[in-house]
């Protein structure tokens, strides 16, 4: 076989590989880790990001959420971290599909994936790229380009491999910080065990 030949075969075989990852649709198994999480009619919306079976995280400022449902179900706080804007939730009757989490920090300039409910109407799927981190009020957090609005906090920040794989990175806080960048909690496998 010629090396004219050999060098096709290698290039129908990494597109079928790349065609058949993206056919599994990553945007979509991302956007159904990321749900609504209500409450009281008088009080605001957040989004919340499911890890595990009746396990998910969102934004630490979302716990003034009277009431609060996780897409429909009763939640209750398991854990704060102390000083970063994220909580863990038990929410019984929560069902995957589940983000992975990531064990590694995006690259800078590297696309990332910024879901989460706005105004508790939509889910709202944005791109974005990661500018690196700030300090803010303590707390170290991750900075990406993507609009945000009232309801995303809580929501995730995926990363979007070339296999088709998705891995959360963050949650988002959505504070807006320098000129529109979106701030968000870096989380990790190591940062769960608080």
């Amino acid at each position: 076989m010629t090396l004219g030949k050999k060098r096709w075969i290698v290039a129908a075989l990494l597109l079928a590989f790349a065609t058949a990852a993206y056919a599994l649709n990553p945007f979509a198994d991302a956007r159904a880790t990321v749900r609504l999480v209500t409450g009281d009619p008088a009080t605001r919306t957040c989004s919340a990001v499911v890890i595990a079976p009746e396990v998910a995280l969102t934004a630490k400022h979302c716990e003034v959420i009277a009431g609060m449902l996780v897409d429909g179900k009763p939640a209750k706080i398991v854990k704060s971290h102390a000083v970063e804007d994220v909580t863990l939730l038990s929410v019984p009757g929560l069902a995957c599909p589940c983000a992975e989490v990531s064990t590694v920090r995006p690259m800078l300039d590297e696309t990332m994936l910024f879901i989460g409910w706005l105004y508790g109407d939509f889910k709202m799927t944005a791109r974005g790229e990661y500018l690196g981190t700030t300090k803010d009020e303590g707390a170290s957090y991750g900075v990406g380009v993507a609009p945000a609005g009232p309801g995303i906090s809580g929501g995730g920040v995926f990363r979007v491999f070339v296999t088709g794989e998705v891995q959360l990175v963050g949650i988002i806080s959505a504070k807006s910080v320098d000129g529109g960048a979106v701030r968000y909690v870096e989380v990790s496998k190591d940062a769960l065990r608080w």
